[in-house]
């Protein structure tokens, strides 16, 4: 696969939703209240990058609690981000811009928290947060909830992340193979997400350090990775050498089904 564009893309669609929950940040931007609103109407957006930025951000954030909560603690995540996407320039070491978003992410936990328990209509709402952060030539994705990243070597699929699911957690303790967990009632409980809130516990993300050649960065929420197999995903970035092409193309099938949740993907091209 020989990639063109040198700038990121995204893709996002209301599936077969009444309401959007998804948001995502591409370096900068997100959607904001209005546009996710209007996704009822319009069905899909797109977005690709602004500008290259010294220190990149791109986020995935799929927001879980029912009309009108989702979206704002999905909202809240990119908003948050974006703040700190200006704040991320003066760092030159990705360890410490690392440090600094871990602080971020626990500031935009305690305010989904905070509003989660004093609004009656926002109570109980939640998001998953996956990040992709670029500086320099370096590179680190972190993690809270089942929104994934993945990379694409031009030739096989990786995943990055590692789900925060009951699912995954009877896979890790040996307890249900891949084949059982198909029919396990809480595979996809989730047991860390933006909204968690315990006295005196602080959330982190999970944080990867993965060694990068040419290729692309996937993020997607489970609108994606819950309707397309690792294969198919594979198919769709080999057959491709236009990451718009196949971006449509992982929305498009992702969203055929009758049952179709909030689909979100950006792809990352990666060059050395």
């Amino acid at each position: 696969m020989n990639i063109k564009p040198s700038s990121a893309v995204c893709f996002s669609h209301i599936g077969k939703r009444s309401n959007h929950e998804d948001n995502f940040l591409v370096n900068g931007f997100y959607l904001t209240p209005d546009s996710q609103e209007q996704m009822s109407d319009n069905r899909c957006c797109s977005a690709s990058e602004p500008a290259l930025s010294r220190v990149r951000l791109f986020a995935v954030s799929d927001g879980m609690g029912g009309h009108n909560a989702g979206e704002v603690a999905s909202r809240i995540c990119v908003e948050k981000l974006a703040i700190a996407q200006k704040e991320l320039q003066q760092y030159n070491s990705l360890r410490e811009a690392v440090v600094y978003l871990q602080t971020v992410i626990t500031e935009i936990n305690n305010t989904v928290c905070n509003l989660s328990r004093k609004q009656n209509e926002l109570k109980g709402m939640g998001a998953t947060l996956v990040l992709f952060v670029v500086c320099g030539m370096e590179y680190s994705v972190l993690n809270i909830g089942d929104s994934r990243a993945y990379y694409f070597n031009n030739k096989t699929l990786i995943q990055i992340t590692k789900d925060h699911t009951e699912g995954q957690r009877m896979l890790d303790l040996g307890l249900l193979t891949r084949k059982e967990l198909f029919n396990f009632p809480a595979r996809k409980n989730l047991n860390r997400y933006i909204g968690y809130g315990q006295n005196g516990y602080v959330l982190r993300a999970d944080e990867f350090y993965p060694v990068l050649e040419d290729g692309i960065i996937l993020l997607c929420s489970d609108g994606i990775s819950d309707f397309l197999s690792d294969s198919r995903i594979s198919e769709i970035l080999c057959s491709e050498n236009n990451l718009e092409i196949a971006g449509k193309q992982l929305i498009n099938e992702a969203v055929s089904s009758h049952n179709a949740d909030n689909a979100t993907a950006i792809l990352i091209p990666l060059r050395r």
